[in-house]
């Protein structure tokens, strides 16, 4: 089955997260499990999430942020041992929505690691990407400036 349909067949509310088995774990603390993904983008890809239901990074405890890194560290090393790289990406906030195309599918605060995988749009080569010119960094760099801290 793809995975599209997979989560079209899924109720809206449904957080397979909180339905885990403990042969499904390939790690476990007592704040978080470790997964294998179950629609991995590559090899070896693999999920963090707080075994508490929360949607966003701000809703962590500080003991939380710090079990997490502590993860992340642990199995980027042992990704690494195998792996050139490894990616971090952040899922949180709302699930998917067939509209707007956001495209998270969980109702619920998860990061993927994903060893050796490139990122970039699908609909842009690595080689179409923008590199802005000096102005036009300074630029960008004073625009979120004044739009997320409110200053120049």
């Amino acid at each position: 089955m793809k995975y599209k349909q997979a989560l079209k067949e899924l109720w809206k509310d449904f957080d397979p997260f909180l339905h885990l088995e403990k042969d499904e774990l390939v790690d476990e603390t007592e704040r978080f499990f470790v997964i294998p993904a179950r629609a991995p983008y590559v090899e070896n890809h693999l999920l963090i999430i707080p075994k508490r239901k929360v949607y966003v990074l701000r809703e962590l405890t500080s003991e939380e942020k710090e079990e997490m890194y502590d993860l992340v560290d642990k199995w980027s090393r042992k990704l690494h041992t195998i792996h050139h790289g490894v990616n971090l990406l952040l899922r949180d906030g709302l699930v998917w929505d067939w509209e707007t195309e956001i495209q998270k599918s969980v109702n619920h605060l998860h990061f993927h690691l994903i060893p050796d995988c490139p990122i970039w749009a699908e609909n842009l080569s690595n080689d179409d990407r923008k590199w802005y010119t000096d102005e036009e960094y300074l630029d960008l760099a004073k625009w979120i400036r004044m739009k997320f801290l409110g200053k120049k």
